[in-house]
């Protein structure tokens, strides 16, 4: 079992010679069973080892006990030793097994960092691929999820048991004398992952004695025809996309809509990924469906909101793909009181307005960049007020003769809504002088009897 672990390391490029790895170690017969064949490893490959063991703090009357197992293992085999205790796990959105998940990994990962690791080595087996996709199956999944675990994750997390059945695992425990501890909660039916383990695996190994080898080889053909078109995706966006400092992913709707639906899906997958933190694990197939109907929809402004606060945006002619945090401005609402001539800081938006008082005579340029507005002061009062567009607002826009309502003035310049939220309104009175940056109200420009001039800046 030794050489066939060896040889999956090779096969997949796991592990290259002076790697420092992260053992993933919960007390179980795998992680038992993969840090041994490591350990048994460590000079043929010349790598060395952190035995990592995460508490996840459900299980009171347990889990101290295995934190003590793991333990004395590393300290037999005189390997470091790291351990990490959840805290608040059984509290929080999503179900119990993706936060146990996200917890653990978190942990591992820092792990990795504090020994300035290579690897993470986790004790995935041949059974838990087959029952992963199963599991997928039952729930819907294209080619990518009926792909399973890799083997590889990246250039970090390793799978090297991933070949091995759970049969084989046993059988080298017990010839080596080692002993593991029993995680009674893998025997709890309340999971469907225990469920297919315990019920359904046993059921359909009596219709086809080889179901875990079959299943485990449907994931490996899957992923042999997944990761090509993974990377044909990823290397067409690389040519299309924009991406911001904050991490908002825009492309054109032309260029997406010019895609066969297949290929399409799997591009705004690609980009999903950027914008979730790599998991696409609460994306399903009603949100691909939501994502298509922004493109083909009528509206020009249009949203879907997605798990992990992800938002994605039609804003004309653009898809845009935007984390929530990184919405500061989707509920905003500021204003600010200027009180005469000055400058201003609008911390709401990071922008700044100078109000500057001038002569006909110190003007070089009436029309001026658009962040520079030339007013008639003869017609103004302090104080002035910046604020946020509000519904309702109306002008009349330079040259114009008649209202016109904000809202519409935005859509006619095509302004996406998360700008039109970001410009300020500078007012007098219930009067709106300038749209900063983009136009100055008719009532207010400057005439050839204008004897004080206001100029206001916007930075």
């Amino acid at each position: 079992m030794i050489k066939k672990i060896k040889n999956t390391i090779a096969d997949f490029d796991m592990l290259q010679r002076g790697d420092c790895v992260v053992v993933a170690v919960s007390g179980g017969p795998d992680s038992v069973c993969l840090l041994h064949v490591l350990y048994m490893l460590r000079d043929v490959f010349g790598i060395h080892l952190v035995v990592a063991h995460f508490d996840h703090g459900l299980r009171p009357d347990r889990d101290e006990d295995e934190t003590m197992f793991v333990e004395s293992l590393a300290r037999r085999l005189k390997l470091p030793f790291e351990t990490g205790k959840a805290i608040g796990l059984a509290d929080g959105s999503g179900s119990l097994e993706e936060r146990a998940r996200r917890a653990r990994y978190e942990f591992f990962e820092d792990i990795r960092a504090r020994y300035s690791a290579q690897k993470i080595a986790l004790g995935h087996n041949l059974n838990d691929q087959a029952e992963t996709v199963f599991m997928r199956f039952l729930r819907g999944s294209g080619i990518s999820g009926l792909s399973g675990m890799p083997p590889k994750r990246g250039d970090m997390i390793i799978r090297p048991l991933i070949e091995i059945s759970r049969d084989e695992i046993e059988s080298y425990l017990m010839h080596n004398g080692l002993t593991y501890v029993t995680d009674l909660s893998n025997f709890d039916k309340d999971y469907l992952g225990n469920r297919i383990r315990l019920e359904i695996m046993p059921l359909l190994r009596e219709y086809q004695p080889r179901i875990i080898e079959i299943m485990a080889r449907t994931a490996c053909i899957m992923r042999e025809e997944d990761e090509p078109l993974d990377a044909q995706a990823k290397k067409w966006l690389e040519e299309r996309i924009s991406i911001a400092k904050d991490g908002t992913v825009s492309i054109s709707l032309s260029s997406l809509l010019s895609l066969h639906k297949a290929f399409r899906t799997r591009v705004l997958r690609s980009i999903l990924k950027m914008t979730a933190g790599g998991s696409l694990r609460r994306i399903g197939r009603r949100h691909m469906d939501a994502i298509d109907g922004l493109l083909m929809g009528n509206r020009s402004q249009a949203q879907v909101c997605l798990p992990y606060g992800t938002v994605v945006r039609k804003v004309y002619c653009d898809l845009v793909f935007v984390r929530e945090n990184a919405m500061e401005y989707r509920d905003l609402h500021y204003s600010y009181s200027l009180d005469g001539p000055g400058t201003y800081f609008l911390d709401a938006v990071g922008r700044t307005i100078s109000i500057e008082e001038i002569t006909m005579h110190d003007i070089l340029d009436v029309k001026g960049p658009d962040s520079v507005a030339f007013l008639n002061a003869d017609l103004i009062d302090y104080p002035l007020v910046a604020r946020n567009f509000r519904p309702g607002d109306k002008f009349i826009p330079f040259g114009m003769n008649g209202h016109k309502k904000l809202k519409d003035f935005f859509i006619d310049l095509k302004i996406p809504s998360e700008i039109r939220k970001k410009t300020p309104v500078l007012t007098c009175g219930e009067m709106i002088i300038w749209v900063c940056g983009l136009r100055i109200d008719d009532r207010f420009k400057i005439t050839k009897n204008s004897k004080r001039i206001l100029k206001v800046k916007l930075i």
